[in-house]
């Protein structure tokens, strides 16, 4: 047996023990769902709101704040870009890639740039430097964030040029610089986005309504998969629980990848994410 089938078994029975074996039952032939079939699991598409370009509004994306656009192609890194609210955001790594999207995947996030703002500062041989912050974020209450995002092998080089850059009135173009790692973006907190915002495209309100009634009336922790439960549309329940992650109403604090089998907790307030940890 490979190994993948091996996990594929282990899942599989970890789901019966946890009472959870609803979800690897196979539907009969005339019930299973080919394609898009089923028009509640259609993407809903969003037009972006549209930006003044002269005289002109525009729908077309643009790079926003950055100060310079790295060519896609590249052998040695993994240069791509996403688009957040109409604005390109472009990544020079995988974990710039990850960083970005956990980003994204905030709900208090009014604003993301790439290659912004430059900062200067007085390097250890006495001279002058500059150096390009790989994001900034802007939330929804004002407050503003450089990103710096780094391997944790670069901690302490890059930790010093933030507290150079600190001494630089430079630094005062934003509220705050932190530096990530791959222990913030890792391959989890990515698969983690990815769903979260997968949900803002594909949920249904009346579904979401129906969840939160469910975990209202829930107390302590739940398993994702319990949630699952009771529904003849397993998929659109799933989009509405990332839905209620989304919001912050539904957490997992160990920053471990979600799945059905993972603890889930209720915040009637809700945050800026349910991502922790």
């Amino acid at each position: 047996m490979s190994v993948i089938a091996s996990q594929k078994v282990a899942r599989r029975i970890a789901r019966r023990r946890a009472g959870l074996s609803f979800l690897d039952r196979r539907l009969p032939r005339d019930e299973r769902i080919v394609g898009m079939q089923d028009r509640a699991l259609r993407r809903t598409v969003r037009v972006p709101a549209p930006h003044h370009v002269g005289s002109h509004r525009s729908y077309e994306p643009t790079h926003g704040l950055a100060t310079r656009f790295p060519p896609v192609k590249n052998a040695s890194t993994a240069r791509g870009w996403t688009i957040f609210k109409n604005v390109i955001v472009s990544h020079e790594s995988e974990l710039e890639h990850r960083v970005s999207m956990r980003t994204q995947a905030r709900n208090d996030v009014v604003a993301l740039h790439s290659q912004y703002p430059v900062f200067d500062y007085n390097g250890p041989d006495g001279k002058d430097h500059t150096h390009t912050a790989d994001f900034y974020v802007e939330y929804d209450n004002e407050w503003t964030e450089a990103l710096v995002v780094k391997h944790e092998k670069e901690r302490e080089e890059n930790e010093d040029i933030i507290e150079r850059i600190l001494q630089n009135p430079s630094s005062q173009s934003v509220d705050r610089i932190v530096l990530l790692t791959e222990t913030y973006g890792n391959i989890e907190a990515l698969e983690n986005a990815s769903m979260v915002m997968w949900s803002r495209e594909y949920h249904h309100q009346p579904d979401v309504d129906e969840v939160l009634e469910i975990v209202r009336r829930q107390s302590g922790w739940m398993r994702f998969g319990t949630l699952l439960m009771n529904t003849p549309y397993v998929a659109r329940r799933r989009a509405a629980i990332w839905r209620l992650i989304d919001t912050g109403v539904l957490f997992s604090s160990t920053g471990e990848k979600i799945t059905e089998l993972s603890w889930l907790g209720y915040d009637p307030a809700g945050s800026a994410t349910g991502l922790r940890g």
